[in-house]
């Protein structure tokens, strides 16, 4: 398993190229994701607090100076506009089920020929 592993970090080092051609980890540019990533958000959140906030103890003092009326704001107003509106949904989607339902089954009633006798003559005007 050792000359497997042995035999494949060659390999790559091969395709990497002599060692001074290799880059060093800490000489390697910066790429695109690099700055899309953590550190941007760090400075972006930096510019909008206008102060550091390079430890948590920087970061919980600035959450403990925010009201709490702007952290967690409550939208009841939407929410309950929201849970209205899915309610009666809801209650159309049920009646047409049911309307659908009832349909379907008076639909699919068997007729049913009924014969009734006669013991009366047939009335004068008719011929029969």
């Amino acid at each position: 398993m050792d000359a497997l592993k042995l035999f494949y970090e060659q390999t790559i080092d091969a395709r990497r190229g002599p060692p001074a051609e290799r880059a060093a980890p800490a000489e390697r540019p910066r790429s695109a994701e690099a700055d899309n990533g953590a550190e941007k958000l760090l400075r972006h959140l930096e510019q909008r607090a206008g102060r550091s906030l390079r430890s948590p103890d920087a970061i919980d003092s600035y959450l403990a100076t925010v009201p709490p009326a702007k952290r967690d704001r409550p939208s009841t107003g939407r929410s309950l506009l929201r849970e209205t509106v899915l309610v009666l949904f809801l209650m159309v989607a049920v009646l047409q089920y049911y309307y659908m339902d009832v349909s379907l089954e008076i639909a699919s009633l068997n007729q049913v020929t009924v014969f009734v006798p006669v013991k009366e003559p047939p009335p004068a005007g008719v011929r029969s």
